[in-house]
């Protein structure tokens, strides 16, 4: 929750000449993150006491520029020394499970993509209505890159908690790998010397009990 009123509230700073509304509500997400971070403070402080004294009082007049202090944002010997070894442990269980699906995000934008391409190539003529599918073929981009950007914040706090850089798995993402091959039109000419991206072979599968998913990492791990 701390996170989503600190992306609205940025939304709202980046607008330069904002409505009396939009000024009410920065305000009001203003002062909702307040209570959370109070709130958030508060916890850390009755779980970890030694941080008291690393951690002074946020400037409530803009509280999204107060870092969360995860264990991710912080050193490997700070974390050992104020104990946060265990909860960092618990940080990259959660990171790794969303940056997979962040992949998944990805994957899907750019099978949606696809589909909308081979749509407006095959059925969409005239200037007016290409114009339009061009436009939303601009928008479906985006929504692939966003999801390339999320995928990106969770490896860099995942790198951050002892990810190897060359992990075989969670690897490197840059905004020319976000394509595929088109699997429902026939094969063109260098299609079969051609290897989709390297995240289209990799992930955590879906339904998986907890027992299960336990399984799946350390398979995973020693197959890498």
């Amino acid at each position: 929750m701390l996170i989503l009123v600190r992306k609205k509230i940025r939304l709202l700073v980046e607008n330069k000449s904002p409505t009396a509304s939009e000024s009410k509500a920065l305000c009001n997400e203003r002062q909702k993150l307040r209570q959370y971070l109070t709130l958030w403070r508060k916890e850390q402080f009755e779980l970890f006491p030694g941080l008291r004294e690393r951690i002074g009082a946020f400037d409530p007049s803009q509280p999204e520029l107060e870092p969360l202090l995860l264990p991710s944002s912080l050193s490997q010997p700070f974390r050992t020394k104020y104990g946060l070894d265990n909860i960092a442990k618990i940080e990259y269980s959660l990171r790794e499970g969303r940056a997979h699906d962040a992949l998944d995000d990805v994957r899907k934008s750019i099978k949606i993509f696809n589909h909308n391409l081979n749509f407006k190539k095959t059925f969409v003529h005239g200037q007016q209505p290409n114009t339009r599918a061009q436009a939303f073929l601009r928008t479906l981009t985006k929504d692939k890159i966003c999801g390339a950007e999320k995928y990106r914040s969770e490896r860099k706090a995942l790198l951050a908690l002892g990810l190897p850089e060359t992990d075989q798995t969670l690897q490197d993402l840059q905004d020319d790998q976000l394509w595929s091959k088109d699997s429902s039109r026939p094969a063109s000419l260098g299609d079969s010397c051609k290897e989709d991206p390297w995240f289209w072979h990799v992930g955590r599968p879906s339904g998986l009990t907890e027992t299960e998913d336990r399984e799946w990492d350390i398979e995973r791990k020693e197959s890498h």
